[in-house]
């Protein structure tokens, strides 16, 4: 009797830490129960069954209690999720939105921005709002909380020499990341895998880099892989 009120306690204090398990009571007549333990006295324990039912069990009627992993629901997964590094810094480049219909999941997230900015670094403020964006949108998996896709953005960002006259001088931002993340806890972890980075600055005068790459003219600051870190992501 003692080692199954202690088992029923150690289940309890399991239950409220992983919300992905179930607990299964296997009865002395043959039959299971199944559900959460929401109580338990050291004559009985109350179960809430998957059907919602509220249960009384008397710990005699009890042979053994184990834990299931309950399985995945996939439409925790549907919601705005924003980017966050491992050290908890923000980086919203890299939001994103879970649809689904009819059964199918996609992931969406911004594809193309196009910024205005006076500073004649090349280089935009985070609290910029686009003048124009557009979304890209994709197809998912979703099987056991697995979310895996293929990110790319372009970011254009058109700047002033000075703060009178607009130039025509452009900077752009191209990247192209392999994201792959695991539902846990309530969050998406898991990692940013930047394949390809290219960040340029054009000259003035010229409506792209490319442009003025091609006279001889700009600057290259990237082009190449640009790394792996690790990430989580939260609904918001």
């Amino acid at each position: 009797m003692k080692r199954i009120f202690l088992l029923i306690a150690f289940c309890l204090s399991l239950s409220a830490i992983y919300a992905q398990t179930i607990d299964v009571i296997h009865l002395k007549n043959g039959f299971d129960a199944r559900g959460t333990i929401t109580n338990r006295t050291e004559s009985q324990i109350t179960l809430q069954s998957e059907n919602g039912r509220i249960l009384t069990i008397d710990l005699s009627e009890i042979e053994s209690m184990e834990q299931e992993q309950k399985a995945f629901d996939p439409r925790v997964l549907i919601g705005r999720w924003a980017c966050y590094k491992a050290n908890g810094e923000k980086d919203k480049t890299y939001d994103m939105v879970i649809s689904e219909n009819e059964g199918f999941y996609t992931v969406s997230h911004v594809f193309y921005i196009n910024y205005y900015s006076d500073d004649n670094t090349g280089k935009r403020y985070p609290d910029n709002t686009p003048d124009d964006y557009s979304e890209n949108t994709e197809d998912i998996d979703v099987d056991n909380g697995q979310v895996s896709y293929h990110f790319w953005q372009i970011e254009h960002l058109i700047f002033n020499y000075s703060n009178s006259e607009r130039r025509r001088s452009v900077s752009i931002r191209s990247e192209h990341c392999d994201i792959d993340l695991k539902y846990n806890d309530g969050k998406l972890k898991g990692s940013i895998d930047c394949t390809q980075y290219y960040y340029a600055l054009g000259c003035e005068g010229y409506s792209s880099p490319m442009e003025s790459l091609e006279d001889g003219c700009g600057t290259v600051f990237s082009d190449g892989p640009g790394g792996k870190w690790n990430v989580y992501f939260v609904k918001y």
